[in-house]
Order: C-alpha cells, then structure tokens, then sequence
C-alpha cells in the first residue's frame, strides 16, 4: 500500500469560505450557530441552525446556477478550493486517474422541498425543469468532476452521519492501492429546508434555543443538553501518493494513514459504544 498525503484544503462552513477563515474563527472560540430569519422559522420549535453566507451569483454563472443545488454549489466550491491549494501543477496528472468521492447525507433536500412545496402547496403541475438533476445524491460529485474534466471514478456515500468519513476513507484506499493516483474527497450539506427542519424536529434530537445565548444552543458535554443543531457546508481536500506530492513539490498539509468501518447492528439511530470501538480499532489496525 502507498503512503498518502493531503496536499489541499477547501472549506465552505458556517465559520468561513475558506480553511484558514474557518481554523481562525474556531481557535477564537466563534459558533456558527444562530437564529434564523426565512418565512418558515416561526413554525418551527427552534428557529436556529449553522448556516453559510455565501453569495452564489458570485462564483457561478445564472444559467448553471439554475442546475445547482445549494449543496452542490457548496461542494463545487470547496473542491476548487482544494484543488488550488494542492497547486496548479497537479493539472499534468492523468485526469483519467484522479477520482471524486463524496458524502452527503440529505443530497438536494432543497430543490426536492422547493419542487413538493410547487406541487402540493401551491397545486401547480409544472416545477423547475432540472429539479431530479440538482435534487439527486450524486450531483455534487458529479459536478465536481464536470468542473475539472475528471474521468477516474466518481462515487456517492450517503451513510448518515458517517457520510464524509467514508467517503475520505474510500478515497484513501483508492489511492493507497494504486486503483488512482489523486482524489477529491469529502462531504457536503445544505439540510436546511422547511421540510427536512421539521422532520427532524418530529424526532425529537433538536436542541431548544438558548434564550441567553442561541449561539451556545448546541453543548453535547453539558449536562444541561438538550439536543443537536442542523447546519451546512462543505469541505475536500485533496488526497495523492506521498511520492507524487514529493515529486511535483506539493505542500503536504497531512497524511492518512488508516481507515476502519463497523456496523453495530443494533439501532437505527442510537449507535452502541461496542460499534463505534470496532471501527476505531479496525482504523488503527489498518494504519498499524
């Protein structure tokens, strides 16, 4: 198996557009996390989430913003991001062997929820168009490879909350084992439809707002808890052998060095501590 190193960075996130706007607001101590403010948030229970400022006009032209869903838009600009980070000299790499891999739990809730809301709502028998292609699981790995004239394999994990991990994981063992020599891998997520907030509010895991503090809404170690708080974003990074980074001069910003999967098998929504010890021992074994 080849060694294999992170030579590129992308963040969307509530914190910043970029990895280093995002590692600065997290080591100031910033939350994401904050009321909002859509004709929808007075019927939820908790009008709060983690969402992006982002200004999509601003990297996409209007007739292909028309096909992108916010998640894609997401994952396509944290992917160029990366692949600018890792350098331009990656360009020369035969884009036959450069593969995408991404995560995403709820893909394009947004255009769905818009496209049911026209439907059922509004009761009109014409909705948008593309709404299957920006609605579907695999659009933003799709676009991403459409973006940069990627060939190598393009593949979609939707596996919950272990979306991304998996999708870098699959990304390490491909390039590990040699199957491509470079990948764009992670996750994105843009959940924060009327539709999806109250499905998961009729779960019963969101948190209450802080009424002193929304921005504190969210405190999984306190025992004063009260749940989790949906958000949005995406981040990639740029996965390649350790000598072709070393070769073309890239900057290594890490290495991976293992990955480890498990099935608990024993509750849809409560994973056991047996499950995820299994995956963590799996990852270590692997890196060993």
């Amino acid at each position: 198996m080849r060694r294999v190193a992170v030579t590129g960075i992308g963040v969307v996130s509530p914190l910043g557009n970029s990895a280093v706007a995002e590692f600065e607001a997290a080591r100031d101590g910033h939350s994401g996390i904050g009321t909002i403010d859509t004709p929808f948030a007075k019927r939820l229970l908790a009008p709060i989430a983690a969402t992006v400022q982002f200004d999509a006009a601003a990297y996409f032209e209007p007739l292909k913003l028309r096909m992108l869903d916010r998640v894609s838009q997401f994952a396509v600009v944290a992917a160029n991001q990366a692949l600018t980070d890792a350098g331009n000299d990656w360009a020369g790499i035969d884009r036959s062997r450069v593969g995408v891999f991404v995560g995403t739990g709820m893909g394009g809730t947004l255009s769905n929820d818009e496209g049911y809301q026209t439907l059922y709502e509004q009761g009109s028998d014409r909705i948008k168009p593309f709404t299957v292609l920006a609605g579907m699981h695999n659009a933003p790995a799709a676009w991403i490879g459409l973006e940069h004239g990627l060939t190598g394999p393009n593949l979609t994990y939707s596996t919950a909350c272990s979306s991304s991990a998996v999708a870098l994981g699959e990304a390490w063992l491909r390039v590990a084992s040699g199957g491509v020599d470079m990948a764009i891998a992670g996750g994105s997520e843009a959940p924060l439809s009327f539709g999806s907030m109250k499905a998961w509010e009729a779960l019963h895991t969101l948190a209450t707002v802080d009424a002193d503090a929304p921005a504190t809404s969210c405190k999984p170690f306190s025992k004063n808890r009260t749940g989790m708080v949906l958000g949005e974003g995406a981040a990639m990074l740029v996965l390649e052998s350790w000598d072709s980074a070393m070769a073309r001069g890239a900057t290594i910003q890490g290495e991976l060095l293992g990955y480890g999967l498990s099935t608990d098998a024993g509750h849809i929504t409560r994973p056991s501590v047996v499950g995820q010890a299994a995956a963590m021992s799996a990852a270590l074994r692997s890196a060993g």
